[in-house]
């Protein structure tokens, strides 16, 4: 098995690309290093399987090679942190809503499974201690571009259900927490 790991050389996706790769799979990353860093992946540069590829998920025609190259993608890669989506939120936003259709669309030509990563932020400002993938969302105004973050990852999961329903793209989402 071949595994795309978009995001691979953040926290994360270091980790699940040693743990594929201990299991017998080949990983090809995908990362700009802009949050992610090749410390991050220094330990498996030279394993037999392991290729990092630098570069964004906002290049189309690289997302649709890598993605044509693997037998499924886990997409992890956004624009994340509080500072970048406040500095820049037109490129935090940008960032995660292409390039997750960007990685949807080559998934869709090419019937591959996908794995999205959302975020725990979709659930915004409810007060509930549990959560259920079914809630209601209760998010800020849009005049406070804290929130563009949260809404983009929405739109990522509606992205994807959306290539499900449409294409029989085999999606998987996951909203992750916070991991320190």
């Amino acid at each position: 098995m071949k595994v795309l790991i978009t995001g691979g050389a953040g926290f994360i996706g270091s980790h699940l690309a040693q743990r594929l790769l201990d299991d017998g799979a080949d990983v090809i990353v995908l990362d700009n290093l802009s949050t992610g860093c090749r410390e991050n992946i220094s330990n498996l540069e030279g394993r037999k399987g392991f290729e990092c590829v630098v570069g964004s998920v906002r290049d189309q025609s690289l997302v649709y090679e890598l993605v044509e190259q693997c037998d499924n993608t886990i997409h992890l890669a956004a624009a994340v942190g509080v500072k970048l989506v406040l500095d820049k939120p037109s490129h935090s936003i940008h960032t995660n809503v292409n390039g997750t259709e960007n990685v949807l669309h080559a998934a869709a030509v090419q019937k591959k499974l996908v794995f999205i990563a959302s975020s725990s932020e979709v659930y915004g400002k409810s007060a509930q201690q549990l959560f259920d993938e079914a809630d209601d969302l209760i998010l800020g105004s849009t005049s406070n571009l804290r929130w563009s973050y949260a809404i983009s990852k929405a739109l990522d999961e509606c992205l994807a259900l959306a290539y499900n329903q449409e294409n029989r793209v085999p999606v998987i989402v996951g909203r992750l927490f916070n991991t320190t």
